[in-house]
């Protein structure tokens, strides 16, 4: 049986519940056109993150999954931050919550951040002492966990 990757369930958890805050809490849907249309920017500059992460993952043949790691990437994106593709997963959510112009979506976004921060990361970075021990504490003291 294939293990779930789990960020990317809360990422799809999180759009499904922004579409059913969007319909069933309509009183929530406060932000008006064309205003909400500035979520696109935060979709775009999420996937583009993403995308960023996913190429260096690609170049170094790491993985998604929580599982060691065989290399520790400290270039590019990850240069800035420890996290980019979830801060990546955080824009797109941000931006499909403004588009949707309900308030509730966007809160939900920021549950994502607080469910990943609080049972993800820690495990990703238990695996990464474990791995690449004082490299990786050199690593960490230089670039924070999110931005």
């Amino acid at each position: 049986m294939k293990k779930l990757l789990v960020p990317p369930v809360f990422v799809l958890l999180t759009l499904i519940l922004t579409v059913a805050f969007y319909f069933c809490c309509p009183k929530f849907n406060v932000i008006d056109f064309p205003y909400n249309l500035a979520g696109l920017l935060s979709v775009v500059l999420g996937f583009a993150i993403m995308s960023k992460t996913w190429d260096l993952f690609k170049k170094h043949n790491t993985t998604l999954e929580i599982k060691p790691s065989s290399s520790m990437i400290t270039e590019g994106v990850f240069a800035k931050s420890r996290n980019p593709m979830y801060i990546g997963m955080f824009l797109l959510l941000l931006g499909f919550g403004i588009c949707s112009t309900n308030m509730l979506s966007i809160l939900a976004c920021f549950v994502f951040v607080l469910l990943v921060n609080g049972l993800v990361i820690p495990q990703e970075e238990k695996l990464m002492k474990e791995a690449f021990g004082q490299e990786y504490d050199a690593y960490k003291s230089k670039v924070r966990r999110w931005i």
